[in-house]
C-alpha cells in the first residue's frame, strides 16, 4: 500500500531518484537475513555442489588446454614421393647370413639383398646377443684406423716380415689370400666373409644354428610393391627375373618363425595404430611362407602449432602357406609384405577450443549445478519438514 509522505519531508533529489530506478532493474531482490533459515541439509548440499563445481571446472580446464583431432578424407594428389618403410624383425631360427632384403615395385624398381640402412644382429637360438653383421661399407666406417688379423682361424701362419697386413673387409680377405694361392686357405672360414660364404654356397644355411634381428628402414616409391625376406642369395637371371638361390630340397629346414616388433610406413604421429605391432608367427616344425597384404592409406597430420608432416597408415590382412604341402607345389620360405596404396588421403588436424566457448561452459557448469542443487535442496526441506530433522535450525549455518 502506498504511504503518504509527510508534507515536512523533503523531495528526493535527481541523483536519489536515478539510484531508486537503477535499483528498481534488480532482478535479484534480497532477503533479510532475518527471514533466512539455514539448515544441516543446505550446508551438505552446498559442499557437495561447490565440490563438484570445482570437479567440473578441473575437467574443463583440462580439455581446453588439450586439443582435439578432426579428420577428414580427400583424394590423393601428390606425385613423385618416396615411402619410408620402417622395420624391426625378429627372425628366432634363422641366421643373418642367410636372410636376404629385397624390394621391388609395379614402377620396375628392384633393391637385391638390401644392406644399407639395416643392421642384422645375430643372436644365439636362445636370444642372447652374438654380434652385428655389416656390409662392405659399414665395416670400413667401423674399423677405420684399425687393423683386425688375416688369419684369426690359424695359428701357424706367420705375418710376412717387415709388414703389417690387416683385413678390415671381406674383399681385403679375399684379395690376400687368392695372392698368396694357398689351398689351405679359404677365405669362407674368415669371419668377416661369413655372409659372402653362405650366399655362395647355399648348402652351408641350414646347418648355422643361430638367430637374427633386422632393424632399420627401407625407402621406395609411392606405388604398389612388395619386400620379403627370405633365405639364399639373390640376384636376377638374363630374363629379368629374380632368383633366390638355396638347395630347394632343404626348404622345409628354413624356420622362418619370426617377431614383428615394429613395422611402419612413413614418420610416426600422435595415436598412429601400427596393426602389425608385436606380432608373432611362430612354426613348431616345417616351414613355409607368411604373406602380408597391406593397404597403405597416406596420412598428414597437422599440429596445432602449424607443423605438418607426412605419414602414413595401413591395414593388413595375412595368410600362411605350408612347404610341406605337395599339393601346392613348391613354396619359397620366407616373409612377404605385399603393399597397395590408397588414392584416398586421410587429413588429421589439432584444433584448441575457443576461449569463449570455454567461458561458456563456466557459466553452465556454475549456474547448472547451483540450480540443481537449489532444487534438491528445496525437495529435502520440504520432504523432512520446516523445523524437523535435517532442517533443525543450526546458528550461522549457511
Amino acid at each position: 500500500r502506498r504511504v503518504a509522505r509527510p508534507d515536512d519531508e523533503p523531495a528526493p533529489s535527481a541523483s536519489q531518484q536515478l539510484a531508486d530506478t537503477i535499483k528498481s532493474l534488480d532482478v535479484y531482490p534480497k532477503t533479510l537475513d532475518d527471514f533466512k533459515e539455514r539448515t544441516g541439509s543446505g550446508a551438505i548440499v552446498s559442499l557437495l555442489s561447490c565440490s563438484m563445481i570445482l570437479l567440473l571446472i578441473i575437467s574443463e580446464l583440462y580439455a581446453y588446454f588439450t586439443p582435439t583431432t578432426v579428420d577428414h578424407l580427400n583424394v590423393d594428389t601428390t606425385r613423385g614421393e618416396r615411402i619410408r618403410i620402417n622395420m624391426n624383425i625378429s627372425f628366432p631360427s634363422m641366421p643373418c647370413a642367410g636372410l636376404s632384403i629385397v624390394a621391388m615395385d609395379v614402377a620396375g624398381e628392384q633393391q637385391i639383398d638390401v644392406l644399407s640402412n639395416i643392421v642384422k644382429t645375430r643372436r644365439t637360438l636362445a636370444g642372447d646377443k652374438i654380434g652385428v653383421e655389416m656390409d662392405e661399407r659399414h665395416q670400413k666406417l667401423a674399423f677405420k684406423g684399425k687393423c683386425l688379423p688375416c688369419f684369426p682361424q690359424l695359428d701357424d701362419m706367420p705375418e710376412e716380415p717387415g709388414k703389417t697386413q690387416c683385413c678390415n673387409s671381406c674383399a681385403d680377405v679375399q684379395q690376400l689370400y687368392e695372392k698368396k694361392a694357398l689351398s689351405r686357405l679359404k677365405w669362407e672360414e674368415h669371419p668377416l666373409c661369413e655372409h659372402e660364404a653362405v650366399m655362395l654356397y647355399p648348402a652351408r644355411l641350414a646347418a648355422i644354428k643361430e638367430g637374427c634381428d633386422l632393424f632399420g628402414f627401407l625407402e621406395v616409391n609411392k606405388v604398389a610393391g612388395n619386400f620379403h625376406v627370405a633365405p639364399g642369395k639373390v640376384f636376377q637371371s638374363p630374363q629379368g627375373q629374380l632368383v633366390h638361390e638355396f638347395k630347394p630340397f632343404d626348404s622345409h629346414k628354413y624356420n622362418v618363425s619370426h617377431v614383428i616388433h615394429s613395422l611402419s610406413f612413413g614418420v610416426h604421429y600422435p595415436r598412429r595404430v601400427n596393426p602389425l605391432d608385436d606380432s608373432k608367427a611362430l612354426l613348431r616344425s616345417g616351414s613355409g611362407v607368411f604373406q602380408y597384404f597391406i593397404k597403405v592409406v597416406p596420412t598428414t597430420y597437422r599440429y596445432a602449432s602449424g607443423i605438418a608432416i607426412d605419414s602414413c597408415q595401413y591395414s593388413v590382412t595375412d595368410q600362411f602357406k605350408s612347404a610341406s604341402d605337395p599339393s601346392k607345389g613348391f613354396v619359397l620360405p620366407g616373409v612377404f609384405f605385399i603393399y597397395d596404396i590408397s588414392p584416398i588421403m586421410v587429413h588429421f588436424e589439432e584444433t584448441y577450443t575457443s576461449f569463449t566457448y570455454f567461458l561458456t561452459s563456466l557459466c553452465a557448469i556454475v549456474g547448472g549445478v547451483f540450480t540443481v542443487a537449489g532444487i534438491v535442496d528445496s525437495a529435502i526441506y520440504n520432504f523432512v519438514g520446516a523445523g524437523g530433522g535435517s532442517g533443525k535450525k543450526l546458528p550461522g549455518a549457511s
